[in-house]
């Protein structure tokens, strides 16, 4: 009943539709475009990582519609090819898919990295932000080497358990730190993202 349910509701959705009317890989994309116009995220010229990247809308979207240098995408889970764009299958918290990640952008730092990462649900909400908040931390640590000084890190964040002491991470991290929910995401949905702009530091991985 609930899987009915949730269907029920994916093939009623605004976003939902206007994806898939448009040919879009995914509702996602319209997340992406609310957070740029809001926050100017995407540059021209910009080395881009997209975590977490299957289906692959957001780098569709970017390789589609801006003038970027290059475009690397990662994700455990298989992506069809898009032009323009270099994907990496794997876990991106082991060494080896760090290195290959590194490797494919020429060892040239990333301008922008983004991460749309969920982990699987358990049902134990203090469980899953758990896990959720141990990917993030993961993701925040690879940033911190993996972006140039005046980089900027986007990632999707759960208000709930974890997430005050990941923003004070955040902020210690970068100089400016903002929260932001577009109107995109499910309103039930405690779905939210965290934009950082600017290295206060950084340190090995």
């Amino acid at each position: 009943m609930a899987q009915k349910s949730w269907r029920s509701n994916q093939s009623s959705d605004e976003y939902f539709l206007k994806a898939k009317k448009l040919g879009f890989r995914s509702r996602s994309v319209f997340k992406l475009k609310e957070i740029n116009k809001k926050y100017k995220i995407i540059t021209k010229e910009a080395r881009i990582l997209d975590l977490g990247s299957s289906p692959g809308g957001w780098s569709e979207y970017i390789a589609n519609n801006h003038r970027v240098k290059t475009i690397t995408a990662n994700d455990i889970q298989p992506m069809e090819s898009i032009d323009n764009v270099k994907f990496i299958p794997g876990d991106f918290t082991k060494d080896e898919i760090q290195r290959e990640i590194i490797a494919s952008n020429n060892n040239h730092k990333f301008n922008l990295i983004l991460s749309d990462i969920s982990t699987k649900k358990t049902g134990n909400k203090i469980t899953d932000q758990y896990q959720f908040y141990n990917i993030a931390n993961d993701v925040l640590e690879f940033s911190l080497n993996g972006l140039t000084s005046n980089g900027v890190l986007v990632i999707k964040v759960f208000i709930g358990h974890g997430f005050d002491d990941f923003k004070n991470d955040l902020d210690n991290c970068f100089e400016d730190v903002y929260i932001y929910k577009p109107k995109s995401s499910r309103p039930e949905s405690k779905e939210t993202y965290a934009i950082g702009k600017k290295i206060r530091y950084t340190q090995n991985l």
